[in-house]
């Protein structure tokens, strides 16, 4: 039995310890088509939390995974001037792959599903993955935190427009038809004086 309960507190001590909010989010800049073998520069952000930079010291490499059956593929990002922000360049064959974005210390991201040719496909975050309240000061780049909430545009139905007053001519024309048609009715059920 002590075997058993140093065996389970040298596990305990030797585990890696997750830091406090161990968790991240990878945020894609707008992205350009990509095409095979060609190569590709996407923006990117990690974000702890989904809402600020890591602020406990190194982050470590960061970038984007690709992953199409049992071919992987990893491109290594390079930091940008704005906290948390980077860059990464990359080439694939044409296919379809699942994305991640790699976080340094934190778990990978599933971000998205890429077809070359093609654009990616954003998976929604997580709204569990979004948590905190950390007022950081974006300077005039900034990541894509949020979509701007766009209301649907209202549904406009076409009334009948309001009957105006009938044009003179209109008027003057059906009382010379009423007219015309009452002198013919008359002469035709008039009986005739002749007879």
């Amino acid at each position: 039995m002590r075997i058993l309960a140093l065996i389970c507190a040298f596990l305990l001590i030797s585990a890696p310890t997750a830091h406090a909010g161990g968790w991240a989010v990878t945020y894609l800049d707008p992205v350009p088509s990509i095409e095979p073998s060609a190569t590709g520069t996407v923006g990117y952000w990690v974000l702890q939390h989904g809402t600020h930079p890591f602020t406990g010291g190194d982050l470590g490499k960061t970038g984007l995974r690709f992953r199409s059956g049992t071919d992987e593929r990893v491109f290594t990002g390079v930091p940008l001037g704005q906290p948390a922000h980077y860059a990464v360049t990359f080439s694939l064959p044409a296919g379809s792959y699942e994305v991640f974005g790699v976080q340094g210390m934190f778990a990978d991201h599933p971000l998205a599903t890429l077809t070359v040719p093609g654009t990616f496909q954003i998976k929604p975050v997580d709204s569990q993955m979004v948590q905190g309240t950390m007022d950081w000061k974006w300077s005039d780049i900034a990541p894509p935190l949020k979509k701007p909430e766009v209301a649907p545009a209202a549904a406009v139905v076409p009334s009948e427009p309001e009957p105006g007053p009938a044009p003179v001519w209109l008027v003057g024309l059906v009382v010379l038809t009423a007219a015309g048609l009452f002198v013919v009715l008359r002469k035709r059920l008039r009986p005739s004086a002749r007879r």
